[in-house]
Order: structure tokens, then C-alpha cells, then sequence
């Protein structure tokens, strides 16, 4: 079964299988991936993202994974987060967040953390990487207990995607804590499948990673050659046209947050 498959439990790794809510857009891709973890003779599973209040998806996801022992999150966004109120009363599942505001009957989730689910083979490391917005974190799927069997996967929210690059949240992103964290995803996603939260999956975490730190260092460069050529008090509605000069007028919006935001980076290195 290849990607994109709606409503149906697409296996990727042999612990991981994902359910692809049908809410295509620009930033969501495809749709939003809802992961299920468990390994094929569990009893029980773990969902990370039951996405948007769609009551269709919802219901769905609930079927495919069945009895649910915890929600992860992967952060606060509404496409990713705004059905775990529903999908816990469907379940009867706590749901964790790095963020203590969108947990429900569960614990805030810690950097390095293991979730460890009764009837749920596989173990979960959980992993801080902040930069798209400040609660992001990756999730390290192992086959068992972490460091002593298969890393099979990281489910990286919106830190990558499994097509074209993300943006970084203008209210709590931040430009140098995502360079660190896609630092941290190159150094440990060799040859680990990629499970986005938008996209297909992919093979390498680290080639993802180090062509993300790319193409950021890439857009940082245009920018300051551009304030050398218009002056470092130039409109950003200039700076736009000058380093996006083909951008889609409906992407201009997009083009400028990005901006703004390595604006921000760059004034803070100074």
C-alpha cells in the first residue's frame, strides 16, 4: 500500500503504521499523518497525532488502532492536535505534550523520556527538538528497549516533512533552536525511516536533515546579500522581491513569516 492511502492503516516499519486524515491543504500536504505504534501481536497501541476534530478520521483512527494505551503529541498545532479531546473520549486515553496546556489526564512528556505502554511491544525515547514552534518533539520509535534493538523510525511532527520544507511559528518558533535540532536529527537519523507528520516517509532521517540545514543556510545568505544591496533598513515587502522573485502571490504570506523569522536570527548573531 503506497502513500497516499485515506482512511486505512498503511503499514511503514514493522512497529509503525500510519492512518492519513483527508485534510490536503498547502502546510498539511497530503493530509496529517496519525501514527499507530504497536508491533503486530499487541494487544494494545500508541497513537502520536489524532489530528484535526474530524469526527470521520477520528472514528477511523480508533478502529485501526483499537484499544489505545496513551496520545503523544507532537506539538500544539490544530492539525495535529485539536481531535485528541475527542479521540480520548473515544479511547478513554490520556494524552501527552511536551506543552503541560494541551495535556489531558497525562503527564508532560519529557526530553528523553521512554514511554513504555503495557501490551505495546515497542518503547518510545522521547526527544525536545524546538524550532518549528516551541513544544515540538521527535519521537524515536525502538523496537523494544531503547538502545538495545532497532531503531525503526523518528516521528517528526512538523520539524520535517516527507515533502518540501516546514515553517517555523512566528509566536514561539525560533530559527536557531530548529538549526540544533535538525543538527541532532542529522547526527541520529543514519539510515532511520522517516514518519512526518505531512508527506510520505522516507529512508534516511539524515539526508532529510542535513538538505533542511541547506537550504535554511542557502535563504540565510540571499538574505544578507540582499541587505547589502538595498541596506539593512530595506522593507521587507522589498527583501521578498528580491530573494523570492518568482513566489506564488498566494505563498507571499508564507514567504514573508520565513523571513521575518531568519530576520530575527540574524539580528540575534549579531
Amino acid at each position: 500500500m503506497q502513500h497516499p492511502a485515506y482512511s486505512q492503516l498503511r503499514p511503514v516499519t514493522p512497529s509503525a503504521s500510519v492512518v492519513l486524515c483527508p485534510n490536503p491543504g498547502y502546510s498539511s500536504l497530503e493530509g496529517t499523518n496519525s501514527w499507530v505504534i504497536r508491533a503486530p501481536e499487541d494487544t494494545c497501541s500508541i497513537v502520536i497525532d489524532p489530528g484535526p476534530a474530524d469526527e470521520g478520521h477520528l472514528n477511523v483512527l480508533h478502529a485501526k488502532a483499537q484499544e489505545v494505551g496513551v496520545v503523544l503529541l507532537t506539538h500544539r498545532h490544530h492539525d495535529h492536535a485539536d481531535g485528541a479531546q475527542r479521540f480520548k473520549q473515544l479511547t478513554g486515553a490520556s494524552v501527552r505534550a511536551f506543552d503541560p496546556s494541551y495535556c489531558i489526564d497525562g503527564a508532560a512528556l519529557e526530553h528523553g523520556e521512554i514511554i513504555s505502554v503495557e501490551g505495546v511491544t515497542p518503547q518510545i525515547e522521547v526527544v525536545h527538538t524546538p524550532g518549528h514552534t516551541g513544544d515540538s518533539v521527535s519521537f524515536f520509535i525502538w523496537s523494544h528497549e531503547p538502545h538495545n534493538s532497532t531503531l525503526e523510525g523518528i516521528c517528526t511532527g512538523d520539524t520535517i516533512a516527507g515533502r518540501h520544507t516546514t515553517m517555523i511559528s512566528e509566536t514561539d518558533g525560533d530559527l536557531g533552536a530548529y538549526l540544533d535540532s535538525l543538527a541532532i536529527l542529522e547526527q541520529r537519523g543514519v539510515d532511520v525511516h522517516l514518519l512526518p507528520g505531512h508527506g510520505p516517509d522516507g529512508e534516511d532521517v539524515s539526508s532529510y536533515a542535513k538538505w533542511y540545514i541547506e537550504r535554511r543556510q542557502q535563504r540565510l545568505e540571499q538574505i544578507i546579500a540582499a541587505q547589502r544591496k538595498l541596506g539593512d533598513d530595506v522593507e521587507i515587502k522589498h527583501l521578498i522581491d528580491e530573494i523570492y522573485d518568482d513566489v506564488d502571490p498566494v505563498l507571499r504570506g508564507a514567504a514573508e513569516q520565513s523571513t521575518r523569522v531568519a530576520l530575527r536570527y540574524l539580528a540575534q548573531q549579531k
